[in-house]
């Protein structure tokens, strides 16, 4: 199957929306994170921001594999992100969900159905809040 524009334009928006997720924990926090840590979630912010972009614009004809399976888990994997990061207290955490998203949106305009799905897992599994 392809994406839709419509699809591809609903990706788009919630891949933003993570990134608006980053810059609002890194500001939220900002007494509390060191030099480094801002600059890496704002690398990250950014990065999301520019996936976000390249989707809406190139992501209309992706194939993905025969079922809406994949879009799904994109989608499942990009809302758990998004919720991970509003939980997290650990700032590394917080920084390998945003690399998988990005490896995630990566992955997605490279049109590579089998990357797009392993990166999706990733960002499940970075996404699992843990105990403090």
């Amino acid at each position: 199957m392809a994406l839709t524009a419509q699809e591809a334009f609903d990706l788009s928006k919630q891949f933003r929306d993570l990134a608006i997720a980053l810059g609002n924990h890194r500001f939220a926090n900002w007494q509390t994170l060191t030099p480094t840590q801002r600059r890496d979630i704002e690398d990250e912010e950014w990065s999301l921001i520019n996936a976000s972009s390249d989707m809406i614009t190139k992501a209309v004809g992706l194939a993905l594999d025969e079922s809406k399976s994949s879009l799904k888990l994109i989608k499942k994997s990009v809302r758990k992100a998004k919720s991970s990061i509003k939980k997290l207290k650990k700032v590394k955490q917080i920084i390998n969900i945003a690399a998988a998203a990005v490896g995630l949106g990566a992955a997605i305009v490279s049109k590579d159905p089998g990357s797009i799905a392993r990166n999706a897992k990733l960002v499940l599994d970075a996404s699992k809040i843990f105990p403090a």
